[in-house]
């Protein structure tokens, strides 16, 4: 069985503080606190392939984030800051097996192998030294399943250069076995991972597959003592090729 693994991030500010010189005669100290975060381009990111002649995770969502929020000690809803559509995209481009069809003696279908998609979430920890766990879920709703067409072989790299999502989605071909679970809940640190999308049998029916994910939310079921920290947290989604 082949694995394939992709993180995204639970994003938040990292902080720069800077040290006294060592000949200053200290009268008194305050602090404040600086940020800085780059972003990646765009809300998704591409997978590093091999796409060709391959079972692969084309787009992943490029981080969550949940921004500056004011501690509460009790349970609190968060949605994603993020600008722009996110999805998980799957390519299958494997070259598949010669079997009878449904016609009648002579008759060959080349099929392809059941595959599911999963995800888990860490656990979501402060980025001081004490480390401290946040009880806390990831939610999300995730849209019908449409293809995606990936685009042309690169003739110097002999790989897809695969096409943006946004523009080259499309209707599923049917009858097709994908199936998409429509509300997703990831529980931070438990590893029993959650079927994403998937297909649950072999059958003829290749190439990308998308899903969209819309209302991204974060539940902390506490938040006592948490003032003036920051968390951190990454989901990681495997692709297997089998169901």
């Amino acid at each position: 069985m082949k694995k394939i693994l992709f993180t995204t991030l639970l994003a938040s500010s990292a902080l720069l503080i800077f040290a006294k010189p060592a000949n200053a005669e200290e009268v008194g100290t305050e602090q404040t606190d600086l940020g800085i975060r780059f972003d990646t381009d765009g809300p998704v990111k591409p997978g590093p392939g091999p796409f060709k002649d391959n079972l692969a995770m084309v787009w992943t969502p490029s981080k969550f984030d949940f921004g500056r929020q004011s501690a509460t000690a009790n349970i609190a809803t968060y949605s994603n800051k993020v600008v722009g559509d996110q999805y998980v995209v799957v390519n299958d481009d494997r070259q598949g097996t010669e079997t009878s069809g449904e016609g009648g003696e002579g008759t060959k279908v080349v099929t392809t192998s059941a595959w599911k998609m999963t995800a888990t979430l860490s656990k979501l920890v402060s980025k001081d030294s004490s480390a401290t766990e946040l009880p806390s879920k990831l939610t999300f709703t995730l849209g019908d399943a449409q293809s995606y067409n990936i685009g042309e072989v690169d003739p110097g790299t002999n790989d897809f250069l695969p096409n943006p999502v946004a523009g080259n989605l499309g209707a599923l071909a049917d009858p097709n076995n994908i199936a998409v679970n429509k509300s997703v809940t990831l529980e931070a640190g438990n590893t029993t991972a959650t079927n994403i999308i998937s297909k649950t049998k072999a059958d003829a029916v290749k190439g990308g597959f998308a899903t969209k994910l819309t209302d991204t939310k974060l539940t902390v079921t506490t938040g006592k003592g948490v003032s003036g920290k920051a968390f951190k947290a990454s989901v990681n989604w495997s692709l297997d090729n089998t169901y």
